[in-house]
C-alpha cells in the first residue's frame, strides 16, 4: 500500500512540476518580447535623433558656405571699384556690385527655400511615418503589455499554487508513509503476540495432557 502511494504521489509531482516548468517558460520568453520591444523603440528614436542632428550639420554648413561666399563677393566688388576707379565709374560699379549681391541673395534665399522645403517634406513625413507607427505599435504593444503582464500574473499565481499543491502533496504522502509504517509495525506487534498466545495455549494443552 505505502508503494502504491508513493508511486502516486511521485508520478502526480512529476506532472506538477513539468506545468511549473512550462509556466516558468513561457514566464521567460514573455520578459524577452517585452525587452526586444523596448530595444526596438529606443533604435527608432535613436535613427530619428541622428538624422534630425544630420540635417542641423548641412543646415549649418550652408549658413557657412553662404557668409563666406557674401564675404568673396564683397572682397571682389571693393578691388573691382578700386581698380576701376572715377566717380561716374564707381556709381556703376557700385550699382552693378549691388545687383550681383542681389541677385547671389535671392539665388542663396531659393536655394535656402528649396533646402528648406526638401528637409521639412523628409521631416514631416519622418515624424508622421514614427506617429502613426508608434500609435498603432503603442496601442498593440500596450494591450500586447498588458495581455502580458495579466498572463505573467496569472502563471506566477498558478505556479505558487502548483508549488503548494506540490507542498501538500509532500506532506500527505510522508504523513500517510508514517501511517502506513505505523500499521505494519502495530501488525508485527499483534502478530508476535499472538504467536505467544498461540505457544502459550499449545504449552498448556500438553501439560493438561500430561496429568
Amino acid at each position: 500500500m505505502g508503494g502504491v502511494t508513493s508511486k502516486c504521489f511521485v508520478s502526480s509531482n512529476k506532472e506538477l512540476r513539468a506545468t511549473i516548468l512550462l509556466l516558468e517558460e513561457e514566464i521567460e520568453k514573455s520578459k524577452s518580447v517585452r525587452q526586444q520591444e523596448a530595444w526596438d523603440y529606443g533604435r527608432r528614436t535613436a535613427e530619428f535623433a541622428a538624422k534630425e542632428e544630420e540635417w542641423v550639420r548641412e543646415r549649418r554648413s550652408l549658413a557657412e558656405e553662404a557668409l563666406e561666399q557674401e564675404a568673396a563677393q564683397r572682397t571682389r566688388r571693393l578691388k573691382k571699384c578700386e581698380s576701376e576707379g572715377g566717380d561716374d565709374e564707381e556709381w556703376w560699379c557700385l550699382v552693378e556690385s549691388m545687383k550681383e549681391e542681389q541677385r547671389q541673395r535671392e539665388g542663396a534665399v531659393e536655394r535656402w527655400k528649396k533646402l528648406y522645403l526638401t528637409i521639412k517634406t523628409e521631416l514631416d513625413d519622418l515624424i508622421q511615418r514614427t506617429s502613426e507607427g508608434e500609435r498603432f505599435s503603442s496601442g498593440s504593444e500596450e494591450r500586447m503589455v498588458e495581455q502580458l503582464q495579466k498572463e505573467l500574473r496569472e502563471s506566477e499565481k498558478e505556479i505558487e499554487s502548483l508549488r503548494s499543491r506540490v507542498a501538500v502533496m509532500q506532506k500527505d504522502a510522508i504523513r500517510k508513509d508514517t501511517e502506513i509504517d505505523i500499521l505494519r509495525q502495530s501488525l508485527r506487534i499483534l502478530s508476535v503476540r499472538n504467536s505467544k498466545r498461540s505457544l502459550i495455549r499449545e504449552f498448556l494443552r500438553e501439560e493438561l495432557v500430561d496429568m
